[in-house]
């Protein structure tokens, strides 16, 4: 009996292994090629990132950099956007461009993770902001759930929000103050 639940340990052990070297689970920023990895700008804390242009390059930035910038924002969204996402709540990059501009929000896209086929389509869409990532280099981990967390408490710090509200995708605000953090695409 003792042997069997050893043989299930080890194998979900290994079996573990294999899905969490996926994007999605680390950053995938290590499985970047030298050029793919030369577009993306991993930026100080203390830079500004209110005015940069969308000049095809990723910006990776902190919750608070990208707070810093919704302050200075009427109205503004902030998606998280997951390359390989088919759920209900993944929108492409097109749709919330159309979405932000019909509605008069300015549009912050955080790539969760590097995924340079669906990237480099999706970065050029992007009209008013580059698109971003999370700093991993800042947070100290390639760990995609923790990197998030840690943003999106910087991002949320100085703003009441419900617990639940840190997994959302969707952050929408209003004269910097947190307004939502879900919506319906109409």
């Amino acid at each position: 009996m003792s042997k069997n639940i050893i043989y299930i340990i080890v194998s979900i052990f290994f079996s573990s292994c294999i899905i969490t070297n996926t994007p999605g689970f680390y950053s995938g920023y290590s499985k970047l090629t030298e050029q793919e990895k030369n577009n993306i700008v991993f930026t100080e804390p203390d830079f500004d990132i209110c005015n940069l242009q969308n000049d095809g390059k990723i910006y990776a930035i902190s919750g608070t950099q990208l707070k810093n910038c919704i302050l200075k924002e009427q109205k503004s969204l902030v998606y998280f956007w997951d390359p390989y996402c088919h759920s209900q709540k993944c929108y492409s990059v097109d749709l919330m461009q159309k979405f932000c501009e019909k509605n008069g929000l300015a549009l912050f896209v955080i790539s969760e993770y590097y995924d340079s086929e669906k990237m480099k389509v999706d970065v050029l869409k992007l009209k008013q902001y580059p698109m971003f990532s999370i700093n991993e280099k800042y947070y100290k981990t390639r760990y995609c759930n923790r990197y998030y967390t840690l943003f999106v408490k910087d991002l949320l710090s100085d703003q009441i929000y419900k617990k639940d509200d840190i997994y959302s995708s969707f952050f929408i605000f209003e004269n910097g103050k947190l307004k939502s953090t879900s919506f319906q695409i109409q």
